[in-house]
């Protein structure tokens, strides 16, 4: 482990401090964050999942589920992480247009559709 001399410590946790969102999440530092993961939820989950997570029209025609419903939520990051990059079902796989950073990003988003805090793990 290493240590900080007493001046140093107090300001490498004031940085920690500052870079953490309302929320309690390194995830979402600041609005910017969140409107491109907003702006990237839009361009790829929108269509199907709805601008809530409930779904739309045609997303409810293919079996979309709803993804703010407690059997989705229920799913671990691990299980969204891999549906989004591999697809299933009538879920195309994103791993040739996403970063694994977006990928991220967009499982965060769906648990914060879902009530939960952006950290949540399962």
């Amino acid at each position: 482990m290493v240590k900080l001399s007493k001046k140093i410590a107090p300001l490498a946790l004031a940085v920690v401090i500052s870079s953490i969102s309302p929320t309690g999440s390194l995830w979402a530092a600041d609005k910017d964050d969140s409107d491109k993961v907003k702006t990237l939820f839009g361009a790829n989950c929108k269509s199907c999942h709805g601008v809530d997570g409930s779904g739309t029209p045609i997303g409810k025609s293919v079996n979309a589920p709803d993804l703010r419903s407690e059997t989705v939520q229920q799913h671990s990051d691990a299980q969204w992480t891999e549906q989004i990059t591999s697809g299933k079902g009538n879920m195309p796989a994103f791993k040739n247009s996403l970063t694994p950073d977006q990928v991220h990003s967009l499982v965060q988003y769906v648990r914060q559709l879902g009530g939960a805090k952006p950290s949540a793990q399962k």
